[in-house]
């Protein structure tokens, strides 16, 4: 069997593509992993705020 150049540049890119895409997909999913990990944190830091503030009215009306 004799290869030209494109059918080597064809086995080629059929063996990079799979990996460089799967590469570039963890990519995204990392970036939109992290996006959300980050407003998850913030979330709950207003959260915990809001929620100690009610927990301190809560006790200086608990003492009048």
């Amino acid at each position: 069997m004799v290869w030209d150049a494109t059918g080597i540049f064809l086995f080629l890119l059929w063996l990079v593509l799979p990996p460089l895409y799967v590469v570039l997909l963890g990519r995204h999913y990392l970036r939109r992993c992290t996006d959300a990990a980050q407003k998850a944190v913030w979330a709950r830091e207003e959260l915990r705020m809001a929620l100690e503030g009610v927990r301190a009215i809560l006790r200086t009306s608990a003492r009048n």
